[in-house]
């Protein structure tokens, strides 16, 4: 793989992994169509490693209050919100995680297919099209409970389907819980740095000596810098009420999927 390309799949990774339109489904779709010959899945983890980066840069500073409010949980006994959030956090982390495990074959597959990604693609746009409706919570972060953190556990652990966006389920499974939408999407980006690293897993498993290092590099760069703007960007647009407009962007990618998996 050329370090041109690595580049354009970075940039499509990084737009995508935080904006509700799937970006396993994006490099599908993209792979499909350049006729991509390396491991999806390990290329696809890889690039996961990029927009790790630009998540925990964003969210730098409450992931140290994070970490701080852990330590001092375990070694002084002494809990504060923040303690209370990582626990949930690793509540909602859990399903996902099992899912991944025990379905692991399944979802293989599924990266092989433009046909699943364009059903799937559909599945995200309906999602969004219905919490539109529904986002009028006022609920923070401060208020989630651990039957809150299992419904949008739940939701991350079916977004291991590609098509299915993980930030658009995970967004929309708080809106439904009443969240507010910037408290839904926070909490979603949090939650996505465990499930990142869950995927970096996959890149060792599979390996990605065949990418070849520049290519690797620049891809991982890549997805970190446009990462990194796509979560200010949501941040902004969800305020906004917009995700009617990325309902009708993935019907529209879907339909394109859909074209490709039956005329190809």
């Amino acid at each position: 793989m050329s370090i041109y390309q690595g580049i354009f799949l970075g940039l499509v990774q990084g737009l995508t992994e935080f904006l509700p339109v799937s970006s396993s489904g994006h490099l599908v779709i993209v792979q499909h169509l350049i006729n991509f010959k390396q491991d999806p899945i390990a290329f696809d983890a890889l690039l996961h490693l990029g927009t790790l980066v630009a998540v925990v840069v964003y969210f730098r500073g409450e992931l140290a209050l994070l970490a701080a409010s852990v330590w001092k949980r375990l070694i002084k006994r002494e809990a504060d919100r923040y303690a209370t959030l990582a626990g949930y956090l690793l509540v909602a982390t859990v399903p996902a995680a099992v899912a991944g495990v025990v379905f692991e074959k399944l979802f293989s597959d599924a990266f092989q297919s433009v046909g699943v990604v364009g059903l799937m693609l559909f599945v995200t746009g309906a999602i969004l099209w219905l919490a539109e409706g529904r986002a009028r919570g006022a609920k923070t972060l401060e208020t989630l409970s651990f039957s809150d953190s299992v419904w949008v556990g739940l939701a991350q652990a079916a977004a291991v389907m590609p098509g299915l966006s993980r930030s658009g389920a995970t967004i929309c499974a708080g809106i439904w819980r009443g969240f507010e939408r910037r408290e839904a999407a926070r909490f979603s980006f949090l939650l996505s740095i465990p499930i990142i690293l869950g995927a970096a897993v996959f890149a060792l498993k599979h390996g990605i000596g065949a990418v070849g290092a520049p290519a690797a590099v620049a891809a991982m760069a890549t997805a970190a810098g446009s990462g990194f703007l796509a979560i200010g960007w949501l941040l902004k647009l969800i305020q906004e009420q917009r995700l009617r407009f990325f309902s009708v962007y993935c019907f529209i990618v879907g339909s394109i999927a859909l074209a490709l998996a039956v005329f190809r």
